[in-house]
């Protein structure tokens, strides 16, 4: 036994005699072999598949090796398509694939309904004596007869398999259609010892086997006596397809890929002027303009490559010499064998096209010239808003910034002047006590009620000067200027306030200081005037880079729509102020409501600009 024979043993199971011809040469076994092996063996559908179908496809060769063969494999005489793997299959499973019957016409429809309902591509193949499996069995089967309907059946597996998985059938298709050639022509091949007894063995399968009706012969007349028909609606096809191109409103020519025109008709008359007559015969360049005739070139080169150019603008020249703008979508023409033999072109008019897309394009630039105008205007007004936006913020600043300067200068002098006057007045009516003889206890009494409301003006006084600028605030820092603060008020009002700043909180700049008593300052007397709270928390935190301050209460809160305007318009006197000052800082100020409560939380950077008298100082210095 030759080493071939051995290896074909070992993946079968058994030595077919189809391997056994040729012996005279046996390179061409060894190519039969390989062939063997990459399109059946190797082919990555599933084995069961492939053994069934190669049954069911030689039911229709004449010569009966193939499919005696192949029944032996699937019933377990020899391994499936050479898989060890497969197990063998009952005589009855195989004698009901053997008596299918095999659709054509009208009768295939319902296995390609069958198929077209199916999701694409499918992810498994079908099962062995399935409605699928004899759906896919049937439409490969009349591919592989290339009968009427295979066409329709290609679409229907491209469309079912998917491209790569297609050409692994066809690939499978083309070797056994080569194995039922070489049977054919190998008159003495022989059924092999194992064959003959399941033959005798199986009554039923030997008939299906030997004289089944599907046989080539009797197909192959069932397929002539098709011939007439199929020529008749080949006949009535193309007397559609003339009468089609004829009365097409678009020009319609076909060439040869000499460039010389082999049809011409009526809608080609009456778009460039020229009779069929004067057209058919005539190179394509004579509607070509001279300086487009190499566009003819490249249309050629391409065409003889297979390729269809669709919706290609272009220009070409009427009988009268006029100008024409046309669309062209050109396709390769193919005889009988699929060999490119010329061209087809279909030619549309565009000229009201091309006038529209030039009404277009110039609407298109006055806008464009238009728009570039109205931006640059916008441009520049934006710039001169953003610029008085700055100058109104810069005012603001200046004013909130005067204001204090202006608070302070009157709480100095408040301090100052009234105290002293006070502080005098209280020296005279204490030597008026002193000096008093004739009622002395009257007199002592009234004498106290006076410096009592002295005491009492002098510390009012004292309260409203430190409310205006409290002299803590640039002598200790915010820590301890808010700790008098929250202690009068809580005396003053009843608030429970809750104060916490961390002790290693340090000093800021004097400015930032000042917001800081101010948004606490603003923020408590809404809580005390408006809220309804019976408490206030007061946080101050600092980072790196940043100041966090955030008062919160736990009274009533303002409704959402007044929350929402405040949000937006910072309305109210006292809200806008922070804002105000929140802003001249770079800072952030944002304010929460709900039924629980009111928190405002403000944000300061560490750095904030310069005042007013600073950059003056700085520019001095300069």
């Amino acid at each position: 036994m030759s080493e071939l024979e051995k290896r074909v043993r070992e993946r079968f199971g058994v030595l077919p005699n189809f391997f056994l011809l040729a012996a005279e040469a046996p390179e061409i076994t060894e190519k039969l072999w390989g062939f063997a092996q990459a399109a059946y063996l190797d082919n990555p559908l599933p084995s069961v598949f492939k053994e069934r179908l190669f049954v069911h496809l030689s039911r229709f060769c004449a010569v009966r090796y193939c499919i005696a063969r192949h029944v032996g494999f699937l019933v377990g005489l020899g391994r499936p398509a050479g898989d060890a793997t497969v197990r063998a299959q009952s005589v009855t499973d195989v004698v009901k694939l053997l008596q299918r019957p095999f659709p054509r016409g009208q009768e295939l429809q319902s296995r390609l309904s069958l198929c077209a309902a199916c999701p694409a591509p499918v992810v498994e193949m079908p099962r062995p004596d399935t409605q699928m499996e004899d759906a896919v069995f049937v439409l490969a089967a009349h591919v592989f007869l290339k009968t009427s309907d295979y066409l329709l059946c290609l679409d229907a597996l491209t469309r079912l398999f998917g491209p790569t998985r297609l050409q692994y059938l066809l690939l499978f298709l083309a070797f056994v259609r080569a194995a039922h050639y070489w049977t054919e022509t190998h008159p003495e091949i022989a059924f092999e010892d194992d064959i003959n007894k399941l033959l005798a063995t199986h009554q039923e399968l030997a008939n299906c086997i030997l004289n089944d009706p599907q046989a080539r012969d009797t197909v192959s007349q069932a397929l002539l006596d098709e011939l007439p028909a199929l020529r008749l609606k080949a006949d009535k096809a193309v007397g559609l397809l003339a009468a089609i191109v004829d009365s097409s409103d678009d020009a319609i020519v076909s060439k040869t890929l000499d460039g010389n025109i082999t049809s011409w008709n009526t809608s080609a008359e009456r778009l460039f002027g020229y009779t069929a007559s004067e057209a058919i015969g005539q190179h394509i360049s004579f509607i070509i303009p001279l300086n487009r005739r190499n566009e003819e070139t490249i249309i050629i080169e391409r065409i003889k490559k297979g390729e269809r150019i669709e919706h290609f603008d272009t220009v070409r020249v009427r009988k009268d010499q006029t100008p024409l703008d046309i669309s062209l979508t050109i396709s390769p023409v193919r005889d009988a064998s699929g060999k490119i033999i010329g061209a087809s072109k279909i030619a549309r008019d565009i000229s009201q096209r091309k006038r529209t897309e030039r009404e277009l394009r110039e609407s298109e630039e006055r806008y464009r010239t238009l728009a570039d105008a109205l931006d640059t205007q916008v441009q520049f007004r934006t710039q001169e808003l953003e610029r008085r936006n700055l100058e109104l913020r810069d005012l603001s600043g200046r004013l909130l910034e005067s204001q204090d300067v202006e608070r302070r200068h009157i709480a100095r002098e408040l301090h100052d002047s009234a105290g002293q006057t006070l502080a005098a007045l209280g020296m005279l009516l204490a030597r008026i006590r002193e000096d008093a003889k004739k009622d002395p206890a009257q007199l002592a009494k009234n004498v106290q009620d006076a410096e009592e409301l002295v005491q009492h003006l002098t510390k009012e006084i004292r309260t409203t000067s430190y409310l205006l600028h409290p002299p803590m605030l640039d002598e200790v820092g915010i820590s301890s200027a808010l700790s008098w603060y929250v202690q009068g008020l809580a005396e003053r009002s009843g608030l429970e306030i809750d104060l916490k700043v961390p002790e290693n909180f340090g000093r800021l700049p004097s400015e930032m200081e000042l917001l800081i008593f101010r948004l606490v300052q603003e923020s408590l007397t809404n809580i005390h005037r408006h809220s309804g709270s019976k408490t206030a928390q007061i946080r101050i935190e600092r980072k790196e880079n940043v100041v966090h301050v955030k008062i919160e209460d736990e009274g009533k809160g303002m409704s959402p729509e007044r929350l929402a305007e405040i949000q937006s318009k910072g309305t109210g006197v006292g809200i806008r102020g922070m804002r105000e000052r929140v802003r001249h800082f770079l800072g952030d100020l944002v304010i929460e409501s709900n039924g629980s409560g009111t928190r405002v939380c403000a944000t300061l950077p560490l750095k904030p600009r310069p005042s007013r008298d600073d950059s003056k100082a700085q520019q001095d210095v300069a």
